[in-house]
C-alpha cells in the first residue's frame, strides 16, 4: 500500500510506530542505489527537523545512498553541489520499535557526536519507497523514533 505526502503527514508518532510495524523488512540486496529523503510526520517536527540536522552536521540533508557491500551513506546537497557525510553500517538486527528481527543502520565509530549514537531502522512502505525511524541508541531514549521518507531516486 502506497501513502500520499499529505497522508503521511498528518499521521502521529504513534501512528507512525503502528506503520512501520506492519511493514515488511527489506532485503538488503534489494535497496542498493540512490533515495531522495523528505521529512514527514506533524507539522513540529518537519518544521524542527532541517535545523536539527544543520546543527548537527547534516544541515542540506538530500538522502541516502545504499551500497551492495554493506554500507550506505548520507546524501548532502548545498548549492546544487552533492556530497557525501557519516558512513553507516547497515546490520540485520532486532527492532529497537518492535523487537522484531529488522534492518538498520548504524552510524560507524569516527562519526561526530550526535550520529556515533544513531540508528536509523528501515521497513519498506512500497517498491520504490522506504520509511525510516530514527532512534537515539541510549537508554532512556530508544523509545522515541522520528519518522523519514526514502524515495528510490
Amino acid at each position: 500500500m502506497s501513502y500520499s505526502m499529505e497522508e503521511l503527514n498528518h499521521m502521529s508518532l504513534k501512528q507512525f510506530r503502528d506503520l512501520f510495524v506492519s511493514l515488511s523488512i527489506p532485503i538488503p540486496s534489494e535497496i542498493f542505489g540512490k533515495y531522495h529523503a523528505a521529512f514527514v510526520g506533524p507539522a513540529w517536527l518537519r518544521a524542527s527537523a532541517a535545523p536539527a540536522l544543520s546543527l548537527t552536521g547534516l544541515g542540506g540533508w538530500w538522502g541516502k545512498e545504499f551500497f551492495n557491500n554493506g554500507t550506505a551513506i548520507n546524501i548532502i546537497s548545498k548549492d546544487g553541489n552533492f556530497s557525501t557525510r557519516f558512513p553507516m553500517r547497515f546490520m540485520q538486527t532486532r527492532s529497537f520499535i518492535d523487537d522484531r528481527g529488522g534492518l538498520a543502520l548504524h552510524y560507524q565509530k569516527g562519526n561526530p557526536f550526535p550520529w556515533m549514537h544513531v540508528v536509523d531502522e528501515i521497513r519498506r512502505i512500497d517498491e520504490s519507497t522506504l520509511l525510516g525511524m530514527t532512534i537515539a541508541n541510549v537508554r532512556g531514549l530508544r523509545g522515541l523514533a522520528f519518522p523519514f521518507i526514502l524515495q528510490k531516486a
